[in-house]
């Protein structure tokens, strides 16, 4: 494994679970569980632990995505929840030679997890706040196969688009005029806080020639397992609806054969 240099990140993990992404820098870590030295790290193989001055101890890991992911975005407006990101993944086949296109970006959560499986992500964002915290999001977690665009997804002139997902206000009227961009044979998800937008949608993409339409919501509930075996009391709910299709395009005498 290569050895930590000056200026890399790390997961520094207490064996309570708590953890804390840093840059080795030639500085002090303070923490409630004590400090220690970071220049004690260089040089050192990622997997090591070290004590800190109170005698409690630090493992020290190479960050995945989901440590980047959780520690380093900066929070804007309301992200979309890990289950949808899952189910909008899944029912879309994301992988690594998908190209999407998204609108809107927001706090390029959706976004990132997009830029981390497929080939290459477009992203648009037309409000400006929200513009550049997505911007600055997505450098932070290196996703150089990612573009986040200001302005309308209705701008966008790419034509070749394996997917095309949408988390915005009135996705009807957006669906009417992004056809064009999206491949025959792919897939769009749309995602809505308000029923009365997913079924918008579904009337829209039924009239745009898109089939395979399905409709739904992802609901996820915890369950103790300390002292007794049993759901959790509290759970989570509703996040969103999401509606899923594939598009075909009408054919013209010329696409048969």
């Amino acid at each position: 494994m290569t050895n930590i240099k000056e200026g890399d990140k790390a997961i520094i993990m207490h064996d309570s679970g708590n953890s804390y992404l840093i840059d080795i820098e030639l500085r002090t870590f303070h923490s409630q569980y004590g400090a220690f030295q970071l220049k004690d790290i260089i040089g050192k193989s990622y997997g090591k632990r070290y004590k800190t001055t109170t005698g409690n101890e630090f493992l020290v890991l190479v960050p995945d995505f989901r440590d980047l992911l959780s520690k380093s975005l900066k929070r804007g407006p309301q992200i979309i929840h890990p289950k949808d990101v899952g189910m909008i993944t899944t029912f879309c086949g994301i992988g690594k030679t998908t190209k999407v296109l998204e609108a809107g970006c927001g706090s390029a959560f959706l976004t990132s997890h997009l830029g981390n499986i497929a080939k290459s992500v477009v992203s648009w964002e037309k409000n400006e706040k929200h513009y550049k915290i997505g911007t600055e999001n997505i450098r932070r977690m290196g996703l150089n196969n990612v573009e986040v665009k200001a302005g309308d997804i209705k701008e966008e002139q790419g034509t070749d688009f394996d997917v095309i997902i949408l988390d915005m206000p009135l996705p009807q009227d957006t669906i009417k005029k992004i056809t064009k961009n999206l491949k025959v044979g792919g897939r769009i998800a749309v995602y809505s806080p308000c029923i009365e937008q997913s079924t918008a949608a579904i009337n829209m993409l039924d009239s745009k020639g898109f089939i395979n339409i399905v409709f739904r919501e992802c609901l996820i509930r915890d369950w103790e397992n300390e002292k007794c075996i049993r759901p959790k009391t509290a759970m989570l709910g509703h996040t969103g609806f999401l509606v899923f299709a594939r598009y075909i395009k009408k054919e013209n005498k010329k696409d048969i054969e």
